[in-house]
């Protein structure tokens, strides 16, 4: 359960930062769950990153109704600059950012303070999430203090669905040590922002209860729609956490080489599920040759499942069996996700 928090916690700002990008249909359900939030200390920053449908009116008719929601409306310039001008605009102690067409429990901001308050961390998350509609609470609650080691490698685990949202940060950690989205990553950069943070913080708080609706039935989202060069982007982002990692060690690189072959795998099954082998051959092979190259290792990884150990030795011997697998499970994803 949520302690209460202190006098000093319960004054602190909270700035939640919103990029929006033609989210017409899930905006006002985001806005409203968040202005909804038991925790009341809150100023709301929405960045319309250049939206061509209604979202931007939408979010204007509702900083009518509430002043704790200021708007930036600008061109088109991609997520990664949208939050960061979501940080430049905050005045909030501790940030946290949630997407447009997701939306938030009511008490998602005071239990993200309560995890703050009972680690002393000035970076925590939560493991879970609701994905599934229907989906029940956790039922064993924990709070955990990492050093960076165990939370980069935790990070870079699938034991946490990749993004920025789902957490909280003391401002003053990304802005004394210019840390930013980066704007060459358009796929990948909330990885590359969360490990870096990570492997610089004293510590990392981590609890698991379910406070964020992460939406997985979204068409137009970036993470659901075919191309090549957020695959490319998204292996670019993954090299360059390898190359700048602060905290190299035996640990953090198993998780990363982990995710670079889960990563290759899902590649793979992509390209094959949108029958596109022939164009996209050279890179075609490269994925395949490097997941098969480098889960062998993995298969000798005393702490990854057995679940993921399968999924990567299927890929090795049939990328055409896992890319079926994975239509029914998409399917699967979509019917169930956290509704409208």
């Amino acid at each position: 359960m949520v302690d209460n928090l202190n006098k000093e916690t319960s004054k602190s700002l909270v700035s939640i930062i919103i990029p929006a990008y033609n989210v017409e249909k899930y905006i006002e359900k985001c806005l409203s769950s968040i202005l909804e939030q038991t925790y009341t200390n809150i100023e709301v920053v929405v960045v319309d990153d250049g939206s061509t449908d209604k979202t931007g009116q939408l979010i204007d008719s509702v900083t009518q109704q509430d002043s704790r929601v200021h708007v930036i409306h600008k061109k088109n310039a991609g997520v990664s600059a949208a939050r960061n001008s979501g940080i430049e605009m905050s005045t909030g102690e501790y940030l946290v950012f949630v997407d447009g067409d997701d939306c938030i429990a009511h008490d998602y901001v005071e239990y993200m303070l309560s995890l703050i308050e009972n680690t002393g961390s000035e970076f925590c998350l939560s493991v879970c999430c609701y994905t599934q509609s229907g989906e029940k609470q956790t039922e064993r609650e924990y709070v955990k203090i990492l050093q960076p080691e165990d939370a980069t490698a935790l990070l870079l685990s699938p034991d946490v669905i990749v993004g920025c949202w789902n957490k909280i940060y003391k401002r003053s950690l990304i802005v004394n040590n210019n840390i930013w989205f980066s704007t060459a990553f358009f796929y990948g950069e909330g990885l590359t922002f969360i490990t870096t943070l990570s492997q610089i913080a004293k510590s990392v708080g981590v609890g698991n209860r379910k406070v964020y609706y992460y939406r997985r039935n979204n068409e137009s989202s970036a993470t659901t729609k075919f191309d090549i060069n957020k695959l490319h982007n998204g292996e670019k982002a993954l090299i360059n956490i390898r190359n700048q990692l602060i905290v190299n060690s035996p640990k953090v690189n198993k998780m990363l080489n982990l995710h670079l072959c889960l990563f290759s795998l899902g590649a793979l099954v992509k390209i094959k599920s949108n029958r596109l082998e022939r164009e996209y051959l050279k890179d075609y092979k490269r994925w395949k040759s490097y997941l098969r190259r480098n889960s062998i290792l993995i298969l000798f990884y005393g702490e990854i499942s057995l679940y993921r150990k399968l999924l990567l030795l299927g890929g090795c011997l049939s990328p055409w069996i896992m890319m079926k697998l994975d239509k029914i499970r998409r399917r699967h994803i979509s019917a169930n996700s956290v509704g409208d």
